[in-house]
């Protein structure tokens, strides 16, 4: 194949060869010559250019280095410095495709990056470093242990809902950083997620968040988030209704003594609400006392254990009077 394109290359420089057939427009000898120059013409361009000298904004990453344990910063320093470079094209082309790290020693006081920025490079001169002065505190690292809490948003499918509260394992974390930092934080957050259309329970590992990275520093990076999700049915039973913090000679009857309730409860739960002994409605008797048209709203006393929501009373309101007992 090499041999075929020195052969046609020859053919189209050598006079002997400029026959009757090339001067009549061989369209596959011209493109190839065409192709060959414009590769040549490109590769002695940038080598011509690159001999120049160039000036290139640069933006330069930046690390902490020599940190003691027992030690903290109380704010981090820049995390890139904006570098104005000059030199020859090729060594600025390979300063701006891989930038060297800035290493910042952690001592307290105020850093002349221009000077630290400058032991980072060869072969370039720096015109300009923003910023240009940084200052650096540092603390005694103190620990703490905070609970964990939950940022997840859920949206569940339809005819499902979640009993109770998101369960966290562990439920706390050991935070540790700079005192004025550590001292103001009561809680650590997990990252935010948004789950939707769940129609089972949730068990998964999500990552706490990092929102102070470099200045605080956590004993683990990840908790155990479960949440009991269940499918929910609509059930109705017909439920007595009670006067509470009566006197001894005091009673109260209502009208009806009975309300129909219904109400939402998990598919598990079912058969206990409505066998359950201790469900029923209440009116509170100074809300008899505060009444002055003659008619009471009754509440809903649901046996522990069991999830009811989205109740309706029938009748809503209650008409009632006093039996007392001399």
């Amino acid at each position: 194949m090499s041999g075929s394109i020195a052969s046609r290359i020859r053919s189209v420089f050598s006079p002997s060869r400029r026959d009757l057939r090339f001067e009549s427009n061989d369209p596959e000898h011209k493109g190839l010559v065409i192709t060959l120059c414009v590769l040549a013409a490109s590769v002695l361009w940038f080598a011509f250019s690159m001999q120049e000298s160039y000036t290139q904004l640069i933006e330069f990453p930046t690390q902490i280095v020599d940190l003691p344990g027992d030690k903290a910063l109380s704010q981090l320093p820049p995390a890139t410095l904006k570098v104005q470079v000059e030199g020859e094209g090729v060594q600025v082309l390979r300063l701006f495709y891989n930038p060297p790290i800035v290493s910042i020693s952690a001592q307290s006081g105020e850093l002349d990056l221009f000077l630290i920025a400058s032991e980072a490079v060869n072969n370039v001169s720096i015109q300009s470093v923003t910023p240009r002065i940084a200052t650096i505190n540092i603390e005694n690292r103190v620990f703490k242990r905070v609970p964990v809490r939950e940022a997840i948003e859920i949206q569940l499918a339809n005819g499902y809902g979640m009993i109770g509260n998101f369960m966290i394992s562990p439920d706390s974390v050991t935070i540790s950083g700079a005192q004025s930092i550590i001292e103001g934080i009561s809680e650590w957050r997990t990252d935010r997620r948004r789950l939707g259309s769940l129609s089972d329970s949730l068990d998964a590992m999500i990552s706490l968040s990092d929102s102070l990275r470099g200045l605080v520093q956590l004993d683990r990076t990840e908790v155990r988030v479960k949440a009991n999700v269940q499918e929910f049915t609509e059930a109705s039973r017909s439920v007595e209704v009670r006067s509470i913090g009566l006197a001894e000679n005091q009673q109260v009857r209502f009208v009806p003594s009975t309300v129909e309730i219904t109400f939402q409860v998990p598919l598990s739960q079912y058969d206990a609400a409505l066998t359950a002994p201790d469900f029923y409605v209440f009116v509170p008797y100074s809300d008899t006392q505060r009444d002055e048209q003659g008619l009471v709203y009754p509440m809903l006393h649901a046996p522990e254990g069991l999830t009811i929501r989205e109740t309706r009373l029938n009748p809503p309101g209650l008409k009632y009077y006093d039996v007392r007992n001399d």
